[in-house]
């Protein structure tokens, strides 16, 4: 069953595959661009049905690009720890792209590292550069392709 609220409106929560690298699908979210801002509590359970749904239980990368994130992007705790929870019980997600980091992100991140054993955020990278030329090498230097990197840059 797909997001409901996805299906309704394509794109509302920012969850997209975009290329597939060495065996491995690429999914692309973008914070900013996410129209859920769980008033009605379904915000964790429409994530997770991407996240089954999409992937399709095949191997996967999850990108998320923290560009142009303001206070209204930023996660609960529940909803956090929700997140986390879910990512660490996927045996498919094999890694977690950070683009663009803030320092909300990479505190969060941190602090999830001091309480919690979960594997995959020993799995985390971060992508930024001062330019969008050093954003393009850091990205060229995984292997992805041009037209990937592109679409990375221009959102």
């Amino acid at each position: 069953m797909p997001c409901p609220k996805c299906a309704a409106k394509p794109g509302y929560h920012s969850y997209k595959k975009i290329a597939s690298l060495k065996g491995l699908n690429l999914f692309y979210t973008s914070p900013a661009k996410t129209e859920d801002f769980d008033e009605d509590g379904t915000k964790l359970t429409n994530v997770k049905t991407h996240i089954k749904e999409d992937t399709a239980d095949k191997p996967w990368i999850w990108i998320m690009d923290c560009a142009n994130m303001e206070l209204k992007h930023y996660a609960e705790v529940n909803f956090t720890t929700g997140l986390l929870t879910a990512l660490a019980n996927d045996t498919n997600l094999k890694q977690v792209w950070v683009v663009r980091p803030n320092i909300w992100i990479r505190s969060t991140v941190a602090f999830f590292k001091t309480i919690s054993s979960a594997q995959i955020l020993n799995h985390i990278s971060y992508y930024e550069g001062e330019t969008n030329m050093d954003l393009y090498e850091a990205l060229k230097a995984t292997g992805l392709d041009d037209k990937a990197i592109h679409w990375i840059i221009a959102q």
